[in-house]
């Protein structure tokens, strides 16, 4: 582009003709100032130069502004900092400016002559289109020239906002979205969500824009609880190839405010579940902790204890031994439904927290509770072989068991008392594993845990003689010593037929270090078991121990094993994955429980 003085030839005759006429003019006046007698030189001259002055100062050229790139040269890239240079002569000093708020130009002045100037952009092209902008040159006078640049889109998925809060109540979440990229917006949140539910989006535009609206359910727990999500642009009809995703957005939620109770008039009240057909009888006592009266009314507390009784008998063997089982539910209630040092339960049930799933409660006050069941009042036998289970009214993740309590005369018992929360919710699946592996696992059987972490090392001598100890009462058989297979306490398996190669679950029966939390140093029967990744069933050994507390619990001490027999019921009744499909695969991340605690404590006897 060129901006210049325009001439014509017509001009410069112009000129010329002007500056003759005046010459002429002057020459005239040279005449007569001669002819009276010569008056005064200077002012002939001085007229003279005025003159020519006159005449020739129209003879100066425009100021000029020659662009010198191409529009087509003048586009920006779509990230922060993207440049284009713009080349240009100006015939005098010149300034420059843009009317684009989202570029800067670097200089913005400069003297005459050819210069390069630079168009930054100061912000990534976040709008899902390309946007213009005009730089505009003003090299003196009237002189100046204008070219358009542009910035290129980049690909984008915005939001309106990434925050949401929301009372326990829940209610609406409407979420509006803009994209430039070509396929399906979708949600996808982090980890499964059940207490939020989505309407399909709407669209339109170019930029498609559009919005979802997801309802949030009300927040009947005491804990406050978040979900993470993002919008995905993905391939039609492919949701697993992304092409795009948002930044993450949160939906927060309130806890459900703390309750209290009104009435304790349905406190300890018995009723019995479950009655044994086969056996003597074996003795649990199931109770809840955080509940309020009107949970009780309502028949919550009912359908909890209906749950936990149905968890308990999910897995084999135990699944095919409910026969021998007497249980009863003793109601609880509670002052609040909340935990915590400001509020008050039954049991007083405190979780560690902070990444610990220790649970602590009054183990005297379930010891009363356990004995209104008339027959552990009133014997004394049939209590200290009792197992108790307290379920706590919250969906936090822990479980502690505690054995060891002893008798009037110092003799280690089997009472044992499993503390387990509804984890998740009440039909959650890692409520029933939990639970079957605290209270199955632990308390009624005394199997100890399978895993193990690798900064914890090789387990003391101090470790080992506590849990050979336990061994001579029956307990920890699922745990040994020695790696030597024709030694370990499941040898016998190991030399079966029966039992060699991978079971359903894909598990070869062996020996495998690290167990009872160590690396190194004690060994387990799986790779991977019930005992220590809450998956996969319980292993030969630990089927066998549970078989033979059943057994003994429902026939005295008098009762004999008999591995044929055992086998033969074994074969019969093996788990499968079927039985319980989500028990296939851990979930990610999952805290394993607390160890089991042997608290040495007296058995508090109802008097």
């Amino acid at each position: 582009m060129r901006v210049t003085q325009m001439r014509t030839k017509q001009n410069a005759v112009g000129c010329v003709t002007c500056i003759f006429y005046q010459c002429r003019k002057i020459r005239i006046h040279f005449h007569l100032y001669m002819i009276d007698n010569m008056k005064n030189l200077n002012y002939l001259l001085m007229i003279l130069f005025l003159g020519l002055t006159w005449a020739c100062s129209e003879d100066e050229p425009e100021p000029t502004v020659d662009i010198l790139t191409s529009e087509a040269e003048c586009v920006l890239g779509a990230e922060v900092n993207a440049k284009a240079v713009v080349r240009f002569n100006s015939s005098h000093a010149w300034k420059a400016s843009s009317n684009a708020s989202w570029a800067v130009i670097t200089p913005t002045s400069g003297e005459a002559g050819e210069v390069s100037l630079s168009i930054l952009a100061l912000e990534e092209n976040l709008t899902g289109e390309e946007r213009t902008g005009t730089l505009t040159i003003q090299g003196g006078g009237t002189a100046s020239a204008n070219i358009n640049f542009t910035q290129e889109a980049k690909d984008v998925l915005n939001v309106s906002q990434t925050e949401y809060a929301l009372p326990d109540e829940g209610g609406e979440v409407t979420i509006d979205f803009e994209t430039n990229v070509a396929g399906e917006v979708v949600v996808a949140y982090t980890e499964d969500v059940d207490w939020i539910t989505e309407a399909e989006a709407a669209s339109s535009r170019a930029l498609v824009s559009g919005s979802f609206t997801l309802n949030v359910l009300p927040n009947e727990t005491r804990s406050a609880r978040t979900a993470k999500l993002k919008l995905r642009v993905v391939e039609p009809d492919q949701p697993d190839k992304v092409l795009f995703e948002s930044p993450t957005l949160t939906i927060s939620q309130e806890a459900a405010p703390v309750g209290t109770s009104t009435s304790f008039a349905l406190d300890k009240q018995v009723t019995q579940l479950l009655t044994h057909t086969a056996g003597n009888g074996i003795p649990v006592v199931i109770m809840g902790d955080g509940f309020l009266d009107k949970d009780i009314q309502s028949g919550y507390y009912r359908e909890v204890m209906e749950k936990t009784i149905e968890n308990f008998f999910s897995e084999e063997p135990l699944h095919s031994l409910r026969e021998y089982f007497d249980i009863w539910e003793v109601t609880a209630v509670s002052r609040n439904n909340a935990f915590g040092d400001t509020y008050s339960t039954a049991f007083s049930g405190w979780l560690e927290g902070g990444g610990s799933t220790l649970i602590e409660g009054d183990h005297n006050k379930v010891m009363e509770y356990a004995q209104m069941v008339p027959q552990l009042a009133e014997n004394a036998g049939l209590f200290e072989n009792a197992l108790c289970i307290v379920v706590l009214n919250t969906f936090e993740y822990a479980g502690t068991c505690y054995f060891g309590f002893s008798n009037i005369s110092g003799g280690t018992t089997h009472f044992a008392i499993g503390y387990c929360p509804t984890i998740n919710d009440l039909d959650d699946d890692l409520f029933r594993r939990t639970l079957v592996h605290e209270c199955a696992g632990h308390g009624f059987t005394k199997l100890l845990d399978e895993y193990s972490y690798q900064d914890y090392g090789a387990i003391p001598s101090t470790e080992v003689e506590k849990i050979r100890n336990q061994q001579t009462l029956g307990w920890a058989a699922n745990v040994d010593f020695t790696s030597r297979p024709s030694e370990v306490k499941w040898s016998r398996f190991l030399s079966d037929p029966r039992y060699q190669g991978v079971d359903a679950w894909g598990e070869t029966l062996s020996v495998y270090q690290g167990a009872c939390t160590y690396w190194s140093g004690v060994y387990r029967p799986t790779n991977d078991s019930m005992m220590r990744n809450n998956q996969h069933g319980f292993n030969a050994p630990s089927r066998e121990a549970i078989w033979k507390r059943v057994m003994t619990a429902a026939y005295g001490e008098d009762w004999t094993y008999d591995y044929d027999e055992f086998t033969a019921f074994d074969q019969a009744h093996l788990p499968h994955p079927a039985d319980n499909a989500q028990t296939k695969a851990a979930d990610e991340g999952i805290r394993m429980g607390t160890p089991p605690q042997f608290t040495g404590m007296p058995l508090q006897y109802k008097r």
